[in-house]
């Protein structure tokens, strides 16, 4: 299977907003989160903002990019999300390897970095197999508890 990148639609957002997982990951829940309610809103047919479709068309996830850090060192990142019906099935690293590569052609970096929250051990262990290692952490107040989160990165 194969995975493009599209700019996102004002239909692909409503399906984001639907989106809840299971157990421990329903941290990462599209629904409760008004913030990101109102950022996927917001994104809609932007740059940097892609949803993820397989080769039939198939939304299975979303990406966006963004610029890290201070002037003149800016650094690129990335947050991704695959649909919940697909997580923990074995595709993580193909999905996120299209990510990258697609987003290497589009934007030209070199270097790529993101943050994962510290219990997420799967999603951990697929960006070390894409070749993520990690940079360091920080934690953050996120609906009223604390979390650590890891900084991973990659360059080319």
């Amino acid at each position: 299977m194969s995975y493009s990148l599209r700019k996102r639609t004002k239909e692909d957002v409503a399906e984001f907003i639907t989106w809840t997982y299971e157990g421990i990951y329903s941290f990462y829940d599209n629904n409760i989160q008004e913030e990101k309610i109102t950022a996927y809103l917001q994104s809609v047919d932007k740059d940097l903002f892609y949803s993820v479709i397989d080769d039939h068309g198939r939304l299975i996830g979303n990406c966006e990019f963004f610029d890290v850090g201070d002037a003149p060192e800016v650094v690129m990142a990335v947050g991704v999300q695959m649909k919940p019906t697909l997580t923990g099935k074995g595709g993580g690293l193909e999905f996120i390897q299209s990510i990258i590569d697609v987003g290497r052609e589009i934007i030209g970096f070199n270097h790529l970095e993101l943050a994962v929250v510290e219990f997420n051990e799967r999603a951990i262990r697929v960006y070390e197999q894409a070749g993520f290692k990690r940079k360091g952490g920080f934690q953050n107040k996120i609906r009223g508890e604390e979390y650590r989160f890891i900084i991973m990165e990659r360059d080319w």
